[in-house]
């Protein structure tokens, strides 16, 4: 069942969602919060397979995710 609200969903609690999806630390909601507004390339978020604790493809996922929820507001 869909969930109905009087308002839809804001940018941050879309971000915030997202990031709790792929288990993300919520610190990292910022980080896609300047992507979304071009603060940020999206071109810098490669899987560089150095170990990292957040890896930037799974950053990407997000933010892919996050874009398409978005376009559909």
């Amino acid at each position: 069942m869909l969930e109905e609200r009087l308002f839809p969903k804001s940018v941050d609690e879309v971000i915030l969602e997202k990031v709790r999806f792929f288990f993300l630390p919520d610190r990292t909601a910022a980080f896609v919060k300047n992507l979304v507004d071009g603060k940020v390339s999206e071109r810098s978020l490669i899987c560089c397979n150095s170990g990292c604790d957040v890896c930037n493809e799974t950053i990407y996922n997000c933010y892919m995710a996050v874009k398409k929820e978005l376009e559909r507001t």
